[in-house]
């Protein structure tokens, strides 16, 4: 499979300029029992022609009212120091990946939250590359997704909570079109270092894409097939998810998830419904972090009263 070098966790010129440039990096750790969602998602497109790129970047705690988040500080422009990835700040969150591929920190302190999360990879960053439909052009030049460990604080509103389970991150580069989405699951759980799950199973101009990788293990595959199903409620907020997932090497496994923490977060045309969720997969506990994007118009038609 793709291998990624320690120059992947940096950035990249092709991210800096041109056609929906973007580089973006994301941290997402469900808290399950606890209620709540943490994800951090930090961005660079590109600019007006006669300005450089610029950098955004989005902290929220979603709860138990998916339109009503404990935490969110949203920057469209954000102020960027430092040399690169691996140790910078970005619109008041620090980055640091001391690891290359394996290890990476992010801190943030708010107004009600402070945030000092360690991610650590359980495997190597997977490419998109390496699915039969491959990482279309308007996603990206190239991918990454991993399972991680997740350790550190989180302290919201006086509410201290230590942190010991699992999380997901992502890097990718290069052309960003959202139009090209009609709808998608992007997926992940895990249930221990050797038991992990990412997939993304987009609908596009009326074809059906699948991407990801099984981690069972130890052993990561791409994943040659998907399907997903989401009970939603009247708002379009998906409360169960149970999958059923192959990879090449043949192997199953099964993903039952429900609902304990998320916010409908609107970007651009599009919905982003984020929910950490409860979960089992292949049989045993697990937590999972499950996005279902809409089109925003469709989803203020079906739920319209």
């Amino acid at each position: 499979m793709s291998r990624f070098g320690p120059q992947d966790d940096l950035l990249h010129d092709v991210s800096q300029a041109g056609p929906h440039a973007r580089e973006s990096v994301l941290f997402t750790a469900p808290i399950p029992d606890e209620g709540l969602l943490v994800f951090v998602y930090l961005w660079r497109e590109e600019g007006e022609p006669s300005s450089p790129a610029r950098w955004g970047r989005f902290v929220f705690i979603g709860g138990p009212d998916m339109h009503a988040p404990e935490f969110l500080s949203h920057v469209e422009d954000a102020e960027f120091t430092g040399a690169d990835l691996d140790d910078c700040v970005i619109g008041g969150v620090t980055l640091r990946q001391p690891e290359p591929l394996r290890t990476a920190e992010v801190e943030f302190v708010g107004d009600g939250l402070e945030l000092s999360l360690r991610f650590l990879g359980i495997h190597e960053p997977f490419s998109w590359h390496d699915n039969a439909d491959g990482c279309p052009s308007w996603v990206a030049d190239d991918r990454y997704e991993q399972s991680c460990r997740t350790e550190g604080t989180v302290t919201l509103h006086g509410r201290r909570i230590v942190l010991n389970g699992a999380g997901h991150r992502d890097h990718s580069w290069g052309s960003r079109n959202w139009a090209m989405l009609q709808h998608w699951k992007w997926m992940n759980a895990t249930a221990g270092d050797d038991l992990s799950l990412h997939a993304m199973i987009m609908d596009v101009k009326g074809e059906r894409l699948v991407n990801g990788y099984l981690n069972i293990d130890g052993v990561v595959s791409p994943v040659v097939a998907a399907e997903a199903h989401a009970d939603l409620d009247d708002q379009m907020v998906h409360r169960k998810v149970r999958g059923r997932f192959t990879d090449e090497k043949g192997r199953e496994l099964e993903l039952h998830a429900e609902y304990a923490a998320g916010w409908s977060m609107p970007i651009r045309h599009l919905l982003l419904n984020e929910v950490g969720m409860t979960a089992t997969l292949g049989g045993r506990p697990a937590v999972a972090h499950v996005e279902l994007g809409w089109p925003a118009e469709y989803v203020a038609g079906v739920t319209a009263s």
